[in-house]
């Protein structure tokens, strides 16, 4: 762990303390709640994980449903907004912008001073249920709602006053969705969605079919390769995939590239292997929202790609799939840890499952 990082754990866990004693928050009963009365609700999410904001849209549109009268307003960091466009749930987007904030703090505070103008009757503090967020607890106490619910345990928990224990043992976003189920005799299961522009769709599978000639009985099926650290799959085994596919299906099969895989990008053969590469995360949603199948590691696009519909693999190497990953019938797969010629076999297994 680098030195700053270290830092700026300690500065929390020492303001945490502080806050600890300054702030005297009564616990109240969610039976206190009355869904029909609350006119408007602040969901505060600043964390930048594209797949922990993907997994937390049930949570959105099951606050729609039990707080029927309700406006559900968003504050979204900056670079996951385009995941909140078009979402049917929600009212307003504010968007935190980190660095902005950190070299102009005065912008920060005339965020918030825009918030409780809002008078929200409740905030809900959307954290990692494994942890709650020093930062977003605070915002959550600072938009001066009546009721705020959040996650007991983690520095977070100090700024709000209705608590929720998560049941670990239950899938990522259903247990985002016990953040407003303690509200609702309907314990809502939802799952994670997000919405791509179908005009759009349309266009990317019409330039991919041009692109790359396409026939029409060839099918689009979308390889990412990145990921972090040890969830990251070897480049090596999707190349052997890839070659696999092209022989074993009628599907056409795409490497594709991230922001931080520019060197595998670059070092690719793309005379030997179909290959994009995307920055833009709406131009990213668009493309795999045209795909027909979509591989990934355990890293956010995996969460895109059931989020918005596409029959979905996930490739695990850690024994977190139960919390992370999607299994749906001939649908949605998961791909646990074993040997990689192991993994191929079941991956190409999956695929020959999947109808489309």
């Amino acid at each position: 762990m680098n030195i700053g990082k270290s830092a700026e754990r300690f500065g929390k866990k020492v303001l945490a303390f502080i806050f600890k004693i300054i702030i005297r928050s009564e616990e109240i009963s969610p039976d206190k709640i009355i869904p029909e009365n609350v006119k408007r609700i602040l969901i505060v999410h600043q964390d930048r994980r594209i797949g922990n904001f993907i997994l937390s849209t049930p949570l959105i549109e099951a606050a729609k449903y039990i707080f029927p009268n309700a406006a559900i307003d968003i504050l979204a960091a900056r670079n996951i907004k385009v995941l909140c466009d078009d979402n049917p749930s929600l009212d307003s987007i504010y968007i935190f912008n980190h660095r902005d904030f950190i070299k102009n703090p005065f912008r920060l505070f005339k965020l918030i001073s825009s918030l409780r103008k809002n008078n929200y009757e409740l905030t809900i503090e959307s954290s990692n249920p494994a942890g709650t967020s020093f930062l977003n607890g605070w915002i959550t106490y600072l938009s001066k709602a009546k009721y705020r619910i959040g996650f007991a345990g983690g520095s977070g928990a100090i700024f709000t006053n209705v608590h929720v224990t998560p049941d670990r043992s239950k899938h990522y976003h259903l247990m985002k969705q016990e953040l407003v189920n303690l509200c609702s005799k309907e314990k809502y299961e939802l799952k994670p969605k997000i919405f791509a522009d179908k005009r759009e769709t349309e266009l990317q599978i019409n330039t991919l079919k041009n692109n790359f000639n396409l026939k029409e009985s060839e099918k689009i099926f979308g390889l990412w390769i990145g990921a972090r650290d040890k969830k990251k799959w070897s480049i090596e085994n999707f190349k052997i995939l890839y070659q696999k596919i092209k022989l074993e299906t009628n599907l056409f099969p795409l490497l594709i590239f991230g922001l931080e895989e520019e060197n595998d990008y670059q070092s690719i053969n793309k005379t030997e292997y179909n290959s994009l590469r995307f920055v833009d995360l709406k131009k990213l949603k668009t493309f795999i929202s045209a795909c027909n199948i979509f591989i990934c590691g355990d890293t956010g696009p995996l969460h895109f790609s059931f989020a918005l519909g596409v029959p979905t693999i996930g490739i695990f190497l850690q024994d977190n799939y139960e919390t992370y990953g999607y299994v749906d019938a001939d649908k949605n797969f998961i791909i646990k840890p074993a040997q990689p010629d192991d993994m191929i076999e079941e991956i190409l297994k999956s695929v020959k499952q999947i109808s489309i």
